[in-house]
C-alpha cells in the first residue's frame, strides 16, 4: 500500500508509455526509488520479490524501494504500459494521517481517467509546461485519482509462486493414466479442494478441465500426425479403453476420433 500524501507534491522522477513490436520481457532489477505501472494493452508478466503478478489492461502494480523484480514470461508483440518512477514528498510531518492508500496490485474501474493523467504527467515531463514541478504535480494528481478509484475496490492477490512449477509438472504427467487432481495436490503439497478453488478462480475453469485439455491436445496431434492406430492413441493418452476414449474425444472435440482424423490429417503425410 502506498500512503496519500497532500502536503507536498509528490517527486516524480521520469516516466515513460512503452509498447513492444516483439516479444518481451522485463529486466531483471533493484531500484531505489517507487515504479508505478499502469497497463495498457496485453499482459506484463512481473514477478516481485518472489511473487508473481500479470499486469492486464486497466491494472496497475506499485512497486517499492528495494524490491527486484523481473519479468518470468514473455510478453506478446503488442504489450503497451505507462511506467512511471517517483519518491515520496521530501517533507512528510511526524504523526500526520494519509487520506488514503493506493493498493499494490489492483484493477482501474475507470481506466480512461487513469490513462488521460498518465498523458498529460508524461506531457509534463517532457517540458509540455514551463511552470516548475509541474511533473510533480500532475503525477501527484495521478496518484490521488487512483486512490480515489481504488478506494473500495479489492486489491488482487499475487499468483502462487509454485504456480508454474504445477503447470509445468501437470503438462508432463497430463498423459499418464493416474493423473488426478489429488495426485497433482499431493505432488505439491496443497489440500485438494484448496488447489481446485484456487486453480478455478486463476484461470476459469477447473484443474481437472486443464488435465483434458492436455490430453485432448496431445491425441488430436497424434491423429493428424501419426499413423497410429486409434487404441494406441488411447493408451497415449492414457486412456486403456478405446471405445471409452472415443466417446470421450467426441464429448470434447464434438466429432468422433476418426472422423477429426479425416478432417485434419497433415498433407505431410501423404508425401513420398
Amino acid at each position: 500500500m502506498l500512503p496519500l500524501y497532500l502536503q507536498q507534491p509528490y517527486n516524480f522522477i521520469r516516466g515513460g508509455h512503452f509498447l513492444s513490436d516483439e516479444t518481451w520481457s522485463h529486466m531483471d532489477r533493484t531500484i531505489e526509488d517507487y515504479e508505478l505501472i499502469i497497463g495498457v494493452s496485453g499482459v506484463i508478466f512481473m514477478e516481485v520479490n518472489g511473487l508473481m503478478y500479470e499486469v492486464k489492461e486497466g491494472d496497475i502494480l506499485l512497486l517499492e524501494p528495494g524490491e527486484r523484480h523481473r519479468g518470468y514470461k514473455l510478453s506478446q508483440p503488442g504489450v503497451s504500459f505507462y511506467w512511471f518512477h517517483f519518491l515520496l514528498p521530501e517533507q512528510v510531518p511526524s504523526g500526520v494521517e494519509s487520506y488514503g492508500q493506493i493498493p499494490r496490485y489492483s484493477g482501474c474501474p475507470n481506466s480512461t481517467r487513469v490513462h488521460i493523467l498518465a498523458r498529460q504527467l508524461l506531457h509534463a515531463a517532457s517540458g509540455g509546461y514551463r511552470i516548475r514541478r509541474a511533473g510533480d504535480y500532475f503525477l501527484t494528481s495521478l496518484l490521488i485519482e487512483l486512490a480515489e478509484q481504488l478506494r473500495d475496490a479489492d486489491e488482487y492477490t499475487a499468483l502462487d509462486p509454485q504456480l508454474p512449477e504445477l503447470l509445468e509438472w501437470t503438462r508432463l504427467h497430463a498423459l499418464s493414466e493416474d493423473i488426478s487432481v489429488e495426485k497433482i495436490a499431493n505432488h505439491m503439497g496443497y489440500n485438494k479442494d484448496y488447489l481446485s478453488r484456487m486453480f478455478k478462480k486463476r484461470f476459469g475453469f477447473g484443474l481437472l478441465n486443464y488435465i483434458h485439455r492436455l490430453k485432448l491436445d496431445a491425441a488430436k496431434e497424434a491423429l493428424t500426425g501419426t499413423n497410429l492406430h486409434i487404441k494406441e492413441v488411447a493408451v497415449l493418452v492414457g486412456i486403456q479403453d478405446d471405445k471409452q476414449f472415443a466417446k470421450w474425444f467426441k464429448r470434447l472435440a464434438g466429432v468422433t476420433p476418426t472422423s477429426y482424423r479425416r478432417a485434419f490429417r497433415l498433407t505431410t503425410l501423404n508425401k513420398e
